[in-house]
C-alpha cells in the first residue's frame, strides 16, 4: 500500500473553505487518481489544522453549497478508507443522498454566506474541478471578492499540448483558470517544473499572484495486506516470464504506442520475448492503441491490460516487474515514479524535466521517441530481478 499525504499549505486566514466537489464526484471510484489524491492528502490536512473552522463547500445543482461539516467529515472518510485500507473492514458509512439532498437543501444562504465570505476566510481548491467549473460560482458566493483564494494547480497541459487532450478540454480550463484569476490569490504547484511553468503563465496573463509555492506529494509505502488478489492478477503473477510495467490512464500523451510497437517488434524478434503489463483505464483519442490492443495478433499473451485494480494488486505487480515504463511526453509530476522509487524499482522514463525532478537514482532517461532506445534498455533489463525495499517513506 502507498499513502499519499502533504506537506501543510501555508494559509494565514482562521478559517477555510474547502472545495469538496470532485471528491464527491469520485465518492464510488474504486482507485484513485494523483489528482485525486493530493485533493484528499489537503483536505485531511487542512481538517487538522482548521478543526472546526474548516468548512466546505460543493457545486452542486442548485449552484454553490456550503455542505455541513459533519456530512463532509463522513464523505472523506469513506474515501480515505476506500483508496488507502479498502482491506481493513466496512467502508466508512456514507450515504451519498444524503450529501446531494444537503446540498441542494441547504444551498447558499446569506447567514453561511456572511459568516465565510469575508478576508478572514481562504477559499482552497485542489482538483481542477468545482466552483471554478461553473460560471459566476465564485461571484455568487463571495460577491465582493473579499476571501482569499489558494489554487493548486497540477500542470497546464491543457493549454500547452491541447493536441493530447480532449477537444474541449483547453476552453474548459482556459474557463476555469479565469473564475479563479481575476482576485489577488496564492498558487501551489506540484513539482518545480509545474511552477516554473505557471509562473509565465501568470506573468502573461496579468493574474494578481500573491505567492507561488510548491507542495510536492509524499509517499510511505505500508506493509502489503493479507488476502489474495483477484484470480487474473494471482494467475499473471504465476507466470514466470519477466514482465514491464506501465501505469496511469490509457490516452496519448502517455504513449503508449511506442511501447506496443516495441512489443509486436519483440514477439517477431524473440525466443522469448518479456511481458508488458498496462495498469490504467482506457481513455480517449486512442484509436491506434486500442485497435492494436484488441486486434494485433502478434502481442496477445504477451501484452495485458488490467484497467481497474486495488493498490495492493498494483504493487504486487510492481514487486515483480523488472521495471517500470514511463515514456509520456509531458507530465505535471508522475506519482508511479515516487512508487517504483519507493520499492527499489527499476525506471526506464521520458526524458522531460519533470522526471529529472522526481525519478529515482539509476533511472534510465531517454527521448519518448527513441524506439531502438528504449527496446534496447528493455532488453538490457530483462531477467534482472530487483530487490523491494523495506516499507518505509520516501
Amino acid at each position: 500500500m502507498f499513502i499519499l499525504s502533504m506537506p501543510p499549505a501555508r494559509i494565514e486566514t482562521t478559517r477555510v473553505l474547502f472545495d469538496i466537489s470532485r471528491l464527491f464526484r469520485c465518492r464510488s471510484n474504486a482507485f484513485a487518481t494523483g489528482v485525486d489524491r493530493i485533493d484528499l492528502a489537503l483536505a485531511f490536512n487542512l481538517v487538522r489544522q482548521f478543526a472546526d473552522h474548516c468548512h466546505f463547500v460543493h457545486a452542486g445543482p442548485a449552484g454553490p453549497a456550503i455542505v455541513d461539516q459533519a456530512a463532509s467529515l463522513a464523505l472523506l472518510a469513506h474515501l480515505d478508507k476506500r483508496w488507502n485500507d479498502p482491506s481493513s473492514g466496512d467502508l466508512a458509512p456514507f450515504s451519498g443522498r444524503r450529501f446531494t439532498a444537503d446540498a441542494i437543501l441547504r444551498g447558499l444562504t446569506r447567514s453561511e454566506q456572511r459568516k465565510l465570505a469575508t478576508a478572514d476566510t481562504t477559499y482552497v481548491v485542489a482538483s481542477h474541478s468545482g466552483l471554478g467549473k461553473v460560471e459566476g460560482a465564485l461571484k455568487r458566493l463571495d460577491p465582493e471578492q473579499r476571501m482569499r483564494r489558494f489554487v493548486y494547480l497540477h500542470d497546464i497541459i491543457p493549454l500547452e499540448m491541447p493536441e493530447y487532450q480532449r477537444p474541449e478540454t483547453r476552453g474548459a480550463f482556459e474557463r476555469y483558470l479565469r473564475e479563479l484569476t481575476d482576485s489577488p490569490l496564492v498558487i501551489a504547484s506540484n513539482s518545480d517544473d509545474t511552477d516554473m511553468r505557471v509562473r509565465k503563465l501568470a506573468a502573461k496573463e496579468k493574474w494578481p499572484v500573491e505567492t507561488f509555492t510548491v507542495l510536492k506529494p509524499q509517499l510511505s509505502q505500508m506493509p502489503i495486506k493479507s488476502g489474495e488478489p483477484r484470480p487474473l492478477v494471482s494467475a499473471y503473477l504465476a507466470d514466470p516470464r519477466p514482465f514491464f510495467t506501465i501505469i496511469g490512464t490509457i490516452e496519448p500523451r502517455k504513449n503508449h504506442l511506442l511501447l506496443l510497437n516495441l512489443w509486436r517488434q519483440l514477439a517477431e524478434e524473440c525466443d522469448a520475448p518479456p511481458r508488458l503489463c498496462i495498469i490504467g483505464k482506457r481513455g480517449w483519442e486512442n484509436e491506434n492503441v486500442l485497435d492494436m490492443l484488441d486486434r494485433c495478433d502478434a502481442i496477445k499473451g504477451l501484452v495485458t491490460e488490467f484497467g481497474s485494480l486495488s493498490d495492493t494488486e498494483v504493487q504486487l505487480l510492481m514487486m515483480r516487474a523488472e521495471a517500470l515504463l514511463f515514456p509520456s511526453f509531458v507530465e505535471g509530476l508522475g506519482i508511479p515514479l515516487l512508487e517504483a522509487a519507493a520499492m527499489n524499482l527499476p525506471c526506464i522514463v521520458s526524458d522531460i524535466p519533470v522526471f529529472r525532478e522526481v525519478a529515482p537514482a539509476g533511472t534510465i532517461f531517454l527521448d519518448p521517441l527513441d524506439g531502438p532506445g528504449w527496446k534496447r534498455s528493455i532488453m538490457s533489463k530483462t531477467g534482472k530481478q530487483h530487490v523491494p525495499s523495506p516499507a518505509g517513506s520516501l
